[in-house]
């Protein structure tokens, strides 16, 4: 459990936050959860585009529209923000920009000392991963949280199998088999620049498993608590846009334990306008112990899809139900976005996606990029 956060300086029983970042995901979720919210009162949006194209959402706003819409100013630079008066009665940011943006953004966040809710991945580079990582800690001694969005680490079936493997009730981890499956659409899109394109800062390339694959590593690392050695990886890149599209690896762990993780865009159909799958995504998490094994898979828009077992010597328990990336556009937002409100009110919290488990998810999938060029192992990077 986390320490119990410190409140807001002024409403104890309100979490005044700052959006950086006003693309698709903050426009199509991010704001209209916190407007719905009580709980919870925007500041201020943080933004350097004066409008914001996407393909994936069609009702994008002007950033002058949505100060409007949510009656708050829009600073175009977040150090423009942290020198205005509202910085000084504000709890928290969510980052929600591109990826890039995400190590420069966070420190200056934890360096005025604010919680810290980011968009998955945490970032792209190891490096970066590393600096936010102590970032994090000097934040955790200030009673302050840094929080990733892998918003599948927050749900109730999470923190049981968590809990379950924990307590023993299968043994050691020995092997996990993952994988997840969705549309190939998304990949094969040179208009989706954030998914395809690695042009930019320093990824060591960019498609499924930045966009996709960090959510279930995530998943895996939180709740069996396994460190990455080593990656062995192959990669099936688009002749469209040279994204990964099919990604395999096998990652060793510390403790002699494997995990077989699988990417595949291998869906017809997509989010776009006149196209869109009749699924979610398809998921299957395995997780063998010297004892027994816990079961978890289904369809992530469909909860009555799968449910989560657990098979052992003298123990068996079955969680109804399928809730993996909550992706919901209604009510006040995901598990995980309401544990952030509740870390800024001052409420003892469990941080399921911190700095540390976000920074093993950042450090395997360079390592399953630069595996997948070399053609050998890849260490993790000390």
């Amino acid at each position: 459990m986390e320490p119990p956060a410190k409140r807001s300086r002024e409403d104890p029983q309100r979490a005044r936050v700052v959006l950086c970042g006003a693309g698709s995901w903050a426009q199509g979720w991010h704001l209209p959860q916190l407007q719905r919210d009580p709980s919870v009162e925007l500041v201020a949006i943080v933004d350097p585009a004066t409008s914001t194209w996407s393909k994936y959402n069609l009702d994008m706003k002007p950033t002058k529209e949505l100060a409007e819409m949510y009656e708050v100013p829009v600073f175009q630079d977040f150090a423009e923000f942290l020198r205005s008066s509202l910085a000084q009665r504000t709890d928290g940011v969510i980052i929600s920009s591109t990826h890039t943006t995400h190590c420069s953004l966070g420190l200056q966040a934890a360096e005025a000392k604010l919680h810290i809710f980011m968009e998955k991945p945490m970032t792209t580079s190891s490096i970066e991963a590393r600096k936010l990582l102590c970032a994090a800690k000097d934040l955790k001694s200030l009673g302050k949280v840094f929080m990733v969005n892998h918003s599948a680490n927050f749900t109730n079936q999470a923190l049981r199998a968590r809990e379950i493997l924990r307590a023993g009730k299968i043994g050691e981890v020995e092997h996990v088999t993952c994988h997840m499956i969705r549309e190939r659409e998304f990949f094969e899109d040179l208009q989706n620049q954030l998914w395809v394109c690695s042009s930019e800062g320093s990824a060591a390339g960019n498609g499924f498993a930045w966009g996709q694959s960090c959510h279930t590593l995530a998943w895996v690392y939180f709740v069996t608590g396994l460190i990455p050695q080593s990656v062995f990886c192959k990669m099936v890149y688009s002749k469209k846009t040279g994204a990964d599209i099919f990604t395999s690896a096998i990652i060793e762990c510390t403790n002699g334990a494997t995990i077989t993780c699988q990417g595949l865009a291998g869906l017809p159909g997509g989010n776009s306008v006149g196209s869109a799958s009749a699924t979610g995504k398809l998921i299957e998490n395995k997780i063998f112990g010297s004892k027994g094994c816990l079961l978890y898979s289904g369809d992530d828009a469909d909860p009555g899809s799968g449910q989560l077992e657990v098979c052992s010597d003298g123990f068996h328990e079955v969680m109804p139900g399928f809730y993996f990336e909550n992706t919901t556009k209604e009510g006040f937002g995901p598990e995980s976005l309401r544990c952030f409100g509740d870390a800024c009110r001052g409420k003892t919290i469990t941080n399921c996606s911190d700095a540390y488990v976000s920074l093993q998810v950042v450090l395997t999938i360079e390592a399953m990029y630069e595996s997948a060029k070399s053609g050998s192992v890849q260490k993790i990077r000390e």
